[in-house]
Protein backbone atom coordinates (compact mmCIF):
# COMPACT_ATOMS: atom_id res chain seq x y z
CA UNK A 1 0.00 0.00 0.00
CA UNK A 2 1.07 3.60 -0.43
CA UNK A 3 2.48 5.47 2.56
CA UNK A 4 -0.57 7.73 2.74
CA UNK A 5 -2.89 4.76 3.24
CA UNK A 6 -0.40 3.29 5.69
CA UNK A 7 -0.63 6.55 7.62
CA UNK A 8 -4.44 6.47 7.70
CA UNK A 9 -5.66 7.90 4.39
CA UNK A 10 -8.71 6.15 2.86
CA UNK A 11 -8.20 3.50 0.19
CA UNK A 12 -9.41 4.90 -3.14
CA UNK A 13 -7.42 2.66 -5.51
CA UNK A 14 -7.16 -1.14 -5.50
CA UNK A 15 -5.60 -3.48 -8.03
CA UNK A 16 -4.76 -7.14 -8.51
CA UNK A 17 -1.62 -7.77 -10.57
CA UNK A 18 -1.87 -9.81 -13.76
CA UNK A 19 1.46 -11.56 -13.13
CA UNK A 20 3.71 -11.85 -10.13
CA UNK A 21 7.47 -11.37 -10.17
CA UNK A 22 9.77 -12.53 -7.41
CA UNK A 23 9.42 -9.26 -5.50
CA UNK A 24 5.89 -8.31 -6.57
CA UNK A 25 2.75 -8.18 -4.46
CA UNK A 26 -0.50 -9.55 -5.84
CA UNK A 27 -2.57 -6.73 -4.33
CA UNK A 28 -2.04 -2.95 -4.41
CA UNK A 29 -3.92 -0.33 -2.41
CA UNK A 30 -3.49 3.41 -2.66
CA UNK A 31 -4.99 6.79 -1.95
CA UNK A 32 -5.21 7.65 -5.64
CA UNK A 33 -2.65 10.48 -5.55
CA UNK A 34 -0.51 10.64 -8.72
CA UNK A 35 3.27 10.48 -8.81
CA UNK A 36 3.96 8.08 -5.94
CA UNK A 37 7.16 6.04 -6.26
CA UNK A 38 8.19 2.61 -5.09
CA UNK A 39 9.89 4.26 -2.13
CA UNK A 40 6.45 5.28 -0.87
CA UNK A 41 5.17 1.69 -0.74
CA UNK A 42 4.62 -0.38 2.40
CA UNK A 43 4.11 -4.15 2.47
CA UNK A 44 1.39 -5.42 4.82
CA UNK A 45 -0.64 -8.66 4.99
CA UNK A 46 -3.85 -8.60 2.96
CA UNK A 47 -5.98 -9.63 5.93
CA UNK A 48 -4.82 -6.48 7.79
CA UNK A 49 -5.97 -4.30 4.88
CA UNK A 50 -9.39 -5.99 4.83
CA UNK A 51 -9.65 -5.81 8.61
CA UNK A 52 -9.05 -2.08 8.46
CA UNK A 53 -11.41 -1.43 5.52
CA UNK A 54 -13.86 -4.25 4.80
CA UNK A 55 -14.73 -2.78 1.38
CA UNK A 56 -11.18 -3.50 0.20
CA UNK A 57 -12.19 -7.15 -0.16
CA UNK A 58 -13.93 -6.10 -3.37
CA UNK A 59 -10.67 -6.45 -5.33
CA UNK A 60 -10.25 -10.00 -3.98
CA UNK A 61 -13.55 -10.88 -5.64
CA UNK A 62 -12.13 -9.96 -9.07
CA UNK A 63 -9.65 -11.82 -11.33
CA UNK A 64 -6.07 -10.75 -11.98
CA UNK A 65 -5.72 -7.64 -14.08
CA UNK A 66 -8.50 -5.78 -12.26
CA UNK A 67 -8.17 -2.13 -11.27
CA UNK A 68 -10.81 -0.51 -9.06
CA UNK A 69 -11.26 3.13 -8.08
CA UNK A 70 -13.70 5.23 -6.08
CA UNK A 71 -14.04 8.94 -5.36
CA UNK A 72 -14.17 8.74 -1.57
CA UNK A 73 -14.37 6.22 1.25
CA UNK A 74 -18.19 6.15 1.16
CA UNK A 75 -18.52 5.70 -2.62
CA UNK A 76 -18.97 2.39 -4.39
CA UNK A 77 -16.03 0.84 -6.19
CA UNK A 78 -16.06 1.05 -10.00
CA UNK A 79 -14.08 -1.18 -12.32
CA UNK A 80 -11.56 0.87 -14.26
CA UNK A 81 -9.95 -2.11 -15.98
CA UNK A 82 -10.21 -5.87 -15.79
CA UNK A 83 -11.53 -9.12 -17.24
CA UNK A 84 -15.17 -10.14 -17.17
CA UNK A 85 -16.29 -11.72 -13.90
CA UNK A 86 -17.70 -15.22 -13.70
CA UNK A 87 -21.51 -14.90 -13.67
CA UNK A 88 -23.01 -15.51 -10.23
CA UNK A 89 -26.65 -16.43 -10.50
CA UNK A 90 -29.05 -18.42 -8.38
CA UNK A 91 -28.90 -22.13 -9.14
CA UNK A 92 -31.34 -23.36 -11.76
CA UNK A 93 -30.65 -27.05 -11.14
CA UNK A 94 -30.80 -26.91 -7.32
CA UNK A 95 -33.08 -23.96 -6.45
CA UNK A 96 -33.70 -25.36 -2.95
CA UNK A 97 -30.14 -24.42 -1.98
CA UNK A 98 -29.62 -20.82 -0.93
CA UNK A 99 -25.92 -20.27 -0.19
CA UNK A 100 -24.66 -17.29 1.78
CA UNK A 101 -21.26 -16.61 0.27
CA UNK A 102 -18.48 -14.61 1.91
CA UNK A 103 -17.70 -11.86 2.53
CA UNK A 104 -20.52 -11.88 5.07
CA UNK A 105 -21.21 -8.81 7.20
CA UNK A 106 -19.17 -8.78 10.40
CA UNK A 107 -17.32 -12.02 9.66
CA UNK A 108 -13.51 -11.77 10.00
CA UNK A 109 -11.52 -13.11 7.05
CA UNK A 110 -8.16 -14.80 7.51
CA UNK A 111 -5.44 -15.25 4.89
CA UNK A 112 -6.73 -18.67 3.86
CA UNK A 113 -10.29 -17.35 3.50
CA UNK A 114 -9.13 -14.54 1.23
CA UNK A 115 -7.17 -17.01 -0.88
CA UNK A 116 -10.33 -19.09 -1.38
CA UNK A 117 -12.22 -15.99 -2.55
CA UNK A 118 -9.35 -14.97 -4.83
CA UNK A 119 -9.04 -18.40 -6.44
CA UNK A 120 -12.77 -18.72 -7.04
CA UNK A 121 -12.79 -15.29 -8.72
CA UNK A 122 -9.74 -16.18 -10.84
CA UNK A 123 -10.27 -19.84 -11.74
CA UNK A 124 -13.85 -20.59 -10.75
CA UNK A 125 -12.80 -22.84 -7.89
CA UNK A 126 -10.34 -23.41 -5.06
CA UNK A 127 -8.94 -26.89 -4.35
CA UNK A 128 -8.53 -27.97 -0.73
CA UNK A 129 -6.23 -30.94 -0.23
CA UNK A 130 -4.61 -32.77 2.65
CA UNK A 131 -2.32 -35.72 3.28
CA UNK A 132 -3.22 -38.88 5.17
CA UNK A 133 -3.27 -38.31 8.90
CA UNK A 134 -3.61 -41.36 11.12
CA UNK A 135 -6.96 -42.97 10.34
CA UNK A 136 -8.00 -40.18 7.98
CA UNK A 137 -7.10 -40.77 4.30
CA UNK A 138 -5.65 -38.17 1.97
CA UNK A 139 -8.30 -36.00 0.35
CA UNK A 140 -9.04 -33.20 -2.08
CA UNK A 141 -12.26 -31.32 -2.72
CA UNK A 142 -13.47 -28.30 -4.62
CA UNK A 143 -14.87 -25.01 -3.44
CA UNK A 144 -16.62 -22.89 -6.04
CA UNK A 145 -17.91 -25.30 -8.70
CA UNK A 146 -21.45 -24.77 -7.47
CA UNK A 147 -21.24 -20.99 -7.47
CA UNK A 148 -19.39 -20.63 -10.76
CA UNK A 149 -20.77 -23.44 -12.90
CA UNK A 150 -23.97 -24.55 -11.12
CA UNK A 151 -22.33 -27.96 -10.67
CA UNK A 152 -21.95 -30.01 -7.48
CA UNK A 153 -18.70 -29.67 -5.57
CA UNK A 154 -16.56 -32.81 -5.85
CA UNK A 155 -14.42 -34.71 -3.32
CA UNK A 156 -12.00 -37.60 -3.79
CA UNK A 157 -9.99 -39.65 -1.28
CA UNK A 158 -7.26 -42.18 -0.76
CA UNK A 159 -4.48 -41.48 -3.29
CA UNK A 160 -1.49 -39.14 -3.19
CA UNK A 161 -2.64 -35.56 -2.45
CA UNK A 162 -1.18 -34.18 -5.68
CA UNK A 163 -3.04 -36.84 -7.70
CA UNK A 164 -6.28 -36.08 -5.88
CA UNK A 165 -5.90 -32.32 -6.45
CA UNK A 166 -5.17 -32.90 -10.13
CA UNK A 167 -8.31 -35.05 -10.36
CA UNK A 168 -10.45 -32.27 -8.89
CA UNK A 169 -8.95 -29.78 -11.33
CA UNK A 170 -9.53 -32.26 -14.16
CA UNK A 171 -13.21 -32.50 -13.26
CA UNK A 172 -13.38 -28.70 -13.16
CA UNK A 173 -11.82 -28.37 -16.62
CA UNK A 174 -14.35 -30.76 -18.09
CA UNK A 175 -17.17 -28.90 -16.34
CA UNK A 176 -15.80 -25.62 -17.67
CA UNK A 177 -15.92 -27.14 -21.17
CA UNK A 178 -19.61 -27.95 -20.73
CA UNK A 179 -19.63 -31.49 -19.35
CA UNK A 180 -21.80 -32.32 -16.35
CA UNK A 181 -21.50 -35.14 -13.83
CA UNK A 182 -24.28 -36.48 -11.63
CA UNK A 183 -25.27 -39.42 -9.45
CA UNK A 184 -24.34 -42.74 -11.08
CA UNK A 185 -22.09 -41.39 -13.83
CA UNK A 186 -18.87 -43.28 -14.61
CA UNK A 187 -15.98 -41.52 -16.34
CA UNK A 188 -12.53 -42.26 -17.70
CA UNK A 189 -9.65 -39.83 -18.04
CA UNK A 190 -9.97 -38.14 -14.66
CA UNK A 191 -7.42 -40.55 -13.18
CA UNK A 192 -4.78 -41.95 -15.53
CA UNK A 193 -5.07 -45.61 -14.60
CA UNK A 194 -8.65 -46.23 -13.54
CA UNK A 195 -12.27 -45.23 -13.95
CA UNK A 196 -14.18 -43.13 -11.44
CA UNK A 197 -17.83 -43.07 -10.47
CA UNK A 198 -19.82 -40.14 -9.08
CA UNK A 199 -22.05 -40.58 -6.03
CA UNK A 200 -24.05 -37.95 -4.15
CA UNK A 201 -22.61 -37.21 -0.69
CA UNK A 202 -25.11 -37.44 2.16
CA UNK A 203 -25.55 -34.15 4.06
CA UNK A 204 -24.50 -35.60 7.42
CA UNK A 205 -20.99 -36.12 6.01
CA UNK A 206 -20.52 -32.50 4.96
CA UNK A 207 -19.14 -31.09 8.26
CA UNK A 208 -16.41 -33.71 8.88
CA UNK A 209 -15.29 -34.09 5.27
CA UNK A 210 -16.16 -30.83 3.50
CA UNK A 211 -15.81 -28.37 6.36
CA UNK A 212 -14.20 -25.51 4.45
CA UNK A 213 -16.80 -25.80 1.68
CA UNK A 214 -19.50 -25.63 4.36
CA UNK A 215 -17.95 -22.38 5.60
CA UNK A 216 -17.82 -20.94 2.10
CA UNK A 217 -21.46 -21.71 1.32
CA UNK A 218 -22.68 -20.55 4.72
CA UNK A 219 -23.81 -24.05 5.70
CA UNK A 220 -24.57 -27.36 3.99
CA UNK A 221 -26.35 -25.43 1.26
CA UNK A 222 -24.79 -26.98 -1.82
CA UNK A 223 -24.78 -30.30 -3.70
CA UNK A 224 -21.62 -32.44 -3.58
CA UNK A 225 -20.44 -35.61 -5.29
CA UNK A 226 -17.86 -38.14 -4.18
CA UNK A 227 -15.51 -39.17 -6.96
CA UNK A 228 -14.96 -42.85 -6.16
CA UNK A 229 -12.16 -44.67 -7.96
CA UNK A 230 -12.15 -48.31 -9.03
CA UNK A 231 -9.49 -50.92 -8.33
CA UNK A 232 -7.30 -52.35 -11.11
CA UNK A 233 -10.02 -54.84 -12.03
CA UNK A 234 -12.69 -52.14 -12.31
CA UNK A 235 -14.51 -52.84 -9.03
CA UNK A 236 -15.87 -49.93 -6.98
CA UNK A 237 -15.99 -49.72 -3.15
CA UNK A 238 -19.66 -50.71 -2.90
CA UNK A 239 -19.11 -53.87 -4.98
CA UNK A 240 -18.42 -57.31 -3.54
CA UNK A 241 -14.95 -57.88 -5.00
CA UNK A 242 -13.41 -54.50 -4.15
CA UNK A 243 -10.26 -55.28 -2.06
CA UNK A 244 -10.73 -54.95 1.68
CA UNK A 245 -7.37 -53.18 2.13
CA UNK A 246 -8.48 -50.41 -0.22
CA UNK A 247 -11.82 -49.79 1.47
CA UNK A 248 -10.20 -47.80 4.28
CA UNK A 249 -8.79 -45.35 1.73
CA UNK A 250 -12.23 -44.28 0.52
CA UNK A 251 -14.82 -43.42 3.15
CA UNK A 252 -18.30 -44.12 1.82
CA UNK A 253 -20.05 -40.75 2.00
CA UNK A 254 -23.06 -41.80 -0.06
CA UNK A 255 -25.83 -44.33 0.45
CA UNK A 256 -24.15 -47.55 -0.68
CA UNK A 257 -25.80 -49.87 -3.12
CA UNK A 258 -26.43 -53.50 -2.13
CA UNK A 259 -23.36 -55.66 -2.66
Amino acid sequence: MCRHVADGAPILFAARDEALGLAACEWQFGCGAPGESADDERVVPLEEVVRRDATAVEVVLHPRGTVLRRDDATARWRTERGPVLFPHRASRRWPRFDPSYPPRRGEPLETSDLRVLADVSEWGLHVVRGASNGDAPAFAFSIGLFRTFDHPEVAIFGLAPEILAAAVRGVAERVRAGERFDEGDVADGILDDRAVAFRRIVLRHYPPYLGYAVWYHGGARFPALQVAWADAAGHFPWQRWFPRELRELQPVLFEPEPA
